[in-house]
């Protein structure tokens, strides 16, 4: 009778210690893919002379942007690894921080589409991600609030 506790606990250890595998692994790519990048934001500002000052800026602002994805993202397998808890502040961060780098980039396009018939799409996707960031910044607001408000743990 004391063979099936001990079962349990042994795969409920291989599930902890695969769990922890995998995040830990996710955590990996997300260092590789924030160093990619990385380096291509250098070479987008080696490139201005090619693309142009005002599309090299808007290149690298978007590559900054993806790595503070990344960053809100690597911080927050780092919380679920350490304190076994999922939360959803940062995921609302990630939601804004996307919906920014969408929205510089149809404000980029909206203004060499000017006349044609791809330029009402990209007004309505604008209004679109308008309402987008209105919705996280209230619910960030709200999740932040309740926080703040609730019990300290002894």
């Amino acid at each position: 009778m004391d063979q099936k506790p001990n079962k349990q606990f042994r795969l409920a250890s291989v599930v902890e210690l695969a769990e922890r595998a995998a995040y830990y692994g996710a955590a990996a790519f997300l260092i590789l893919t924030m160093a990619l990048v990385f380096v291509s934001a250098v070479m987008s500002i080696v490139e201005i002379p090619e693309l142009g000052l005002l599309q090299a800026a808007l290149e690298i602002l978007d590559k900054v942007l993806l790595i503070f994805i990344f960053t809100e993202l690597l911080g927050t397998i780092n919380t679920i690894v350490r304190e076994r808890e999922v939360i959803a502040e940062p995921f609302l961060l990630i939601g804004l921080i996307a919906v920014v780098r969408r929205i510089l980039a149809v404000t980029a396009s909206i203004e060499q589409s000017l006349g044609s018939p791809e330029f009402n799409q990209l007004l309505t996707e604008l209004g679109v991600l308008t309402a987008l960031v209105i919705s996280l910044a209230i619910a960030l607001y709200f999740t932040r609030r309740m926080e703040s408000s609730s019990p300290a743990e002894p």
